[in-house]
């Protein structure tokens, strides 16, 4: 959760940049990864989750992928709110263990199992999902 960010416009990249401390005396470039918001997520009880898997790739061509079974699903503590004054709101958009038990409300049951959500799934879209 260290240094996640949320912006919803460019200029406001800059402004944050400068604001930045920068210490003249050991300069160093820093590293930044920068993705598009989902704006309109998949959510689960209205919560926005992100999922951890396990594999191993044993060949490229052609493609073989080994899933390990013990993934998992791990939720946000708030329900999400497409409103873009809610853009600061940590806990209805990261899913990040360190930000997420820090809430309020926190509940421990914030994650689940690969198999539990392959079952919810299953159940809200069938057996095909």
């Amino acid at each position: 959760g260290k240094g996640i960010f949320l912006f919803n416009k460019l200029s406001q990249i800059s402004d944050w940049k400068k604001d930045h401390k920068w210490k003249s005396d050991a300069p160093q470039a820093e590293s930044y990864v920068a993705q598009r918001y989902v704006d309109r997520p998949y959510t689960v009880g209205g919560k926005k989750f992100d999922m951890r898997l396990y594999v191993l790739v044993t060949s490229f061509s052609p493609l073989t992928v080994w899933m390990h079974r013990n993934g998992f699903a791990r939720f946000t503590n708030t329900r999400y709110n497409s409103d873009k004054s809610n853009i600061n709101d940590s806990y209805m958009h990261l899913t990040n263990h360190s930000i997420q038990k820090k809430a309020k409300d926190h509940n421990q049951e914030l994650k689940w199992g690969v198999d539990g959500l392959k079952l919810f799934l299953m159940s809200r879209h069938g057996r095909g999902a």
